[in-house]
C-alpha cells in the first residue's frame, strides 16, 4: 500500500477543484420564466383623462388713464365686483382746478363771440345806409368766425377736463372677482399702471396642459366632460376653444382651453377639475407601463423570439402614457409577444420560459 505525499495531495485537490469549475461552467442556464402579452393595435378606443383647473376667459388689469396720487382703494383680493363699481380714486384737486380754468375760458370765448356778432350786425346796418365800406363788414365777419373758433376750442377743452375728472375714479367694466392688487392708498401711480386685476365670472374655462400627441390625435369637433375633483358628481360638457400654438419650453406640453358656457357656480375660479374624452380605436398599441425598459436613454421593450425562445430588445416610440399603460406609436407589430414584468432583470438573448399565466 502506497502512501501519498503532501505534494501529491495538494495536486489532487487542485485537479478536483478544476474539474468542478469546468462542470459548473458547462451547465446550461435554466430558462427564466416571464410574463408576456401578445399585442394587437387599436381596440375599442381609449378614454383620456387630464387634470386642470378653472380659469376666467377674460382677466383685466385695471389702471387709471392719468397720473396721480391714490387716495383710496375700495376693494381687496377676493372681492366680488359689479359693472360700474368703484375700485379706487385719485386726488382730484389739480384736475378740478384745471376744470375751473377751462370753464372760465369758455365763458370768455362765449362773451367774445356775442360781441363779435353784435359788431357784425352793426356794420351790416351801416353798410345798408352806405355809411361804411364793405371792407369793414368783411372785417367784422372775420372777427365773428375767429370768436366762434375760440368758443368751440374752449368747449372741447371743457369736455376733456370733465373726462379727466372722471378718470380720477377707477371703476369695474364687468362683473368679476379681484385676483390681484398693484397699488395702495398714498402711492403715486402712473397712467396705465395696474391697480387691480379683475377676473370675469361671466365666462369660465377649463385649462389643461396636454402632450403634443394628444393635441395631434384629438378629433376636430372635440367635446370634453369636465368634473370637479372634489365632487365628481358636479360636471359639465365643454367644447375646445383654443390650443396654444407653441409648447411650453420646460414641460413641452400645449395649453388647451375648454369653453364652459354652462359652468355651475360650484366650479369656482382655481378649482381643480378633470377632463375626459374618448379616442377611437386604432390609436397605437397599448402595453403595460411595466413593459417599458431603457436602451441608450430611449424607450424599448423585450419581445420573445419564438424560434429560439430568447429575448430581443426592440426600441419603440411611446406616444403617451396613461395611469397604467403606455401607448406605442411605432416599433411593435400585431402578434408580437412582449414581456410585461421584471424587464430590469432581463438581457437580450436570454432564454425564457413563458409563464403559465402569461397574457392574463
Amino acid at each position: 500500500m502506497s502512501i501519498l505525499r503532501p505534494a501529491s495531495l495538494a495536486g489532487l485537490f487542485i485537479l478536483l477543484a478544476l474539474t468542478a469549475c469546468t462542470r459548473e461552467e458547462t451547465t446550461p442556464e435554466k430558462p427564466r420564466p416571464v410574463r408576456t402579452l401578445t399585442v394587437s393595435p387599436g381596440g375599442e378606443g381609449e378614454e383620456i383623462v387630464q387634470t386642470g383647473d378653472i380659469q376666467p376667459r377674460y382677466e383685466t388689469s385695471l389702471g387709471f388713464r392719468i397720473d396721480g396720487r391714490l387716495t383710496a382703494r375700495k376693494v381687496d383680493v377676493g372681492a366680488a365686483v359689479q359693472p360700474g363699481q368703484l375700485i379706487a380714486t385719485l386726488d382730484d384737486r389739480d384736475v378740478r382746478n384745471e376744470l375751473r380754468a377751462v370753464e372760465a375760458e369758455l365763458r370768455s370765448a362765449q362773451a367774445a363771440e356775442n360781441l363779435a356778432k353784435v359788431a357784425l350786425e352793426r356794420q351790416q346796418a351801416l353798410l345798408s345806409k352806405n355809411i361804411v365800406a364793405q371792407a369793414r363788414v368783411d372785417e367784422a365777419d372775420a372777427n365773428l368766425s375767429s370768436a366762434k373758433a375760440r368758443r368751440e376750442a374752449a368747449e372741447a377743452s371743457l369736455a376733456n377736463a370733465r373726462n379727466k375728472l372722471a378718470y380720477t375714479n377707477l371703476t369695474a367694466d364687468r362683473a368679476g372677482v379681484v385676483t390681484a392688487i398693484g397699488a395702495n392708498a398714498g402711492q403715486v401711480v402712473s397712467a396705465g399702471q395696474m391697480v387691480a386685476t379683475v377676473a370675469s365670472t361671466d365666462e369660465k374655462e377649463a385649462v389643461f396642459n396636454v402632450a403634443e400627441t394628444l393635441v395631434q390625435e384629438a378629433p376636430e369637433h372635440l367635446s370634453i366632460s369636465v368634473a370637479l375633483v372634489s365632487d365628481p358628481a358636479i360636471k359639465v360638457s365643454g367644447t375646445l376653444r383654443e390650443v396654444s400654438p407653441s409648447a411650453d419650453p420646460i414641460t413641452r406640453t400645449y395649453r388647451v382651453r375648454i369653453s364652459l358656457p354652462d359652468a355651475p357656480e360650484q366650479m369656482g375660479l382655481g378649482a381643480t377639475v378633470t377632463g375626459r374624452m374618448r379616442l377611437e380605436g386604432g390609436q397605437g398599441i397599448r402595453v403595460p407601463a411595466s413593459a417599458i425598459s431603457n436602451q441608450s436613454g430611449e424607450p424599448a421593450v423585450y419581445v420573445v423570439d419564438r424560434a429560439s425562445a430568447s429575448l430581443l430588445r426592440k426600441p419603440v416610440t411611446v406616444a403617451r402614457y396613461t395611469d397604467q399603460e403606455a401607448v406605442i406609436a411605432s416599433g411593435l407589430a400585431a402578434g408580437d409577444i412582449v414581456v410585461t414584468a421584471g424587464v430590469s432583470k432581463l438581457r437580450p438573448g436570454q432564454k425564457i420560459a413563458l409563464d403559465s399565466e402569461a397574457g392574463k
